[in-house]
């Protein structure tokens, strides 16, 4: 089945949710493809038990009043201000503020940078601070040196994820948001497909043409541009005809297990999200729903979600256990060593999601060769990558990048 529009979208993720709405409203025709069966792609929230809860902790990062009130409008409903920044663990007790967050009082030994996290943080904290303040959480969520991970890894973690008053949040979890913008998508006559994978990008002459979709109604999409919110490999295996040998350099991926556990009680903690950086303990982070918004929870009961960063590998510590046992590992640490509860028994497990392939990691010194299909896809005429980090950077992205695809919409049209 052939179909014609001015701007295909692929990915209903925050930056493909954001691009097709921001189009959509512009008066272009949008299709908006997505290979799973629902919208969000990581940004989705369950309901099991009664409960709601994210698939993981993800704060928005609303920066500015316009941004909340967009997002409000979106919603149909006020935003919640969680009034609790991210907290840490340091010598056994909660302390508010992230790792990265910390400041020395003075900073006496400042180096130069030189592209990895390990000169980025200690050009502005200090060896010194840096060796005893970041590095164990850093390397924890990573898995490599500090010497190892790109500066850009780190400026993005310290920049584009800070909270330090708090942070507001869409009721029911993030998944709210998603869901209201793809009903706004199609309230605007935009047509969403899910359970539809892109299985060709096509190009000729140095532009794009159009893609080819699978799924219930196969078929090829001519348009006159393409947003690309997906991962960049996925666009360049799936270019016709294909794209330039040695675009796609072998990329480790970080394996992410999140661990929710439930419990008839009352919250663990007053915190919304707490980061550990002693290795004794499986997640390095942990969300509590309830103090998120405590609509998602019913009364007497609490959600926990411990996320287990690892190499997805058999000889991994921790991603080797079955679910069973790994929500086990979990519960039991919240007693011994972290001494926050005195029963772990009296938390069962309600579900484990394990991530193979959560985000990739690329050594500071690869960064270029991690740019060449970004770079190779942008040199196509009328498309346009939507690419960000965290939920509102995402967002922020797909607005752009549907900004530009406005551009060529009209270019072709004149």
């Amino acid at each position: 089945m052939d179909s014609r529009c001015d701007v295909v979208v692929l990915g209903a993720g925050p930056a493909g949710l954001a691009a097709a709405l921001r189009a959509v409203r512009s008066g272009a025709s949008v299709t908006l493809v997505e290979a799973a069966d629902h919208v969000g792609g990581l940004c989705r929230t369950f309901e099991a038990d009664g409960c709601r809860f994210d698939m993981g902790g993800h704060i928005p990062f609303f920066r500015t009043d316009e941004r909340v009130e967009w997002a409000e409008e979106v919603l149909g409903d006020d935003l919640i201000w969680v009034d609790r920044p991210v907290a840490r663990v340091v010598d056994g007790v909660i302390r508010p503020g992230r790792y990265i967050d910390q400041q020395p009082a003075l900073v006496a030994d400042a180096i130069a940078p030189d592209g990895t996290a390990a000169g980025e943080f200690g050009a502005t904290v200090g060896p010194a601070f840096r060796d005893r303040t970041m590095r164990r959480y850093m390397e924890k969520v990573d898995g490599w040196p500090l010497e190892t991970i790109s500066a850009d890894r780190a400026v993005k973690l310290r920049d584009e994820q800070r909270a330090p008053e708090g942070f507001w949040f869409p009721p029911g979890g993030i998944g709210s948001l998603m869901d209201a913008m793809a009903r706004a998508i199609r309230d605007g006559g935009g047509d969403l497909r899910l359970c539809t994978p892109m299985t060709a990008l096509l190009h000729e002459g140095g532009r794009v043409t159009g893609v080819e979709v699978g799924g219930d109604a196969p078929g090829t999409i001519h348009c006159d541009s393409v947003i690309c919110a997906i991962t960049p490999g996925v666009a360049v295996r799936a270019a016709r005809p294909p794209a330039p040998e040695g675009l796609l350099p072998p990329i480790t991926m970080r394996a992410v297990a999140l661990v929710y556990l439930v419990a008839d009680r009352g919250p663990v903690t007053d915190e919304a999200w707490i980061q550990v950086d002693d290795p004794r303990v499986p997640f390095s982070r942990i969300a509590e729903f309830v103090n998120w918004d405590a609509g998602m929870v019913p009364a007497g009961r609490t959600v926990l979600c411990a996320e287990v960063y690892g190499t997805g590998a058999d000889d991994d510590p921790w991603w080797s256990l079955d679910d069973d046992a790994l929500a086990r590992a979990a519960a039991h640490a919240l007693a011994d060593p972290l001494g926050w509860v005195d029963d772990p028994t009296a938390f069962r497990p309600l579900r484990v999601v394990r991530l193979p392939r959560a985000y990739p990691l690329v050594e500071a010194w690869r960064v270029r060769d991690a740019m060449l299909a970004p770079t190779w896809l942008a040199s196509l005429e009328g498309l346009e990558l939507a690419r960000g980090g965290t939920v509102v950077t995402a967002i922020e992205a797909g607005e752009a990048a549907a900004d530009r695809a406005g551009g060529t919409v009209m270019a072709g049209a004149a």
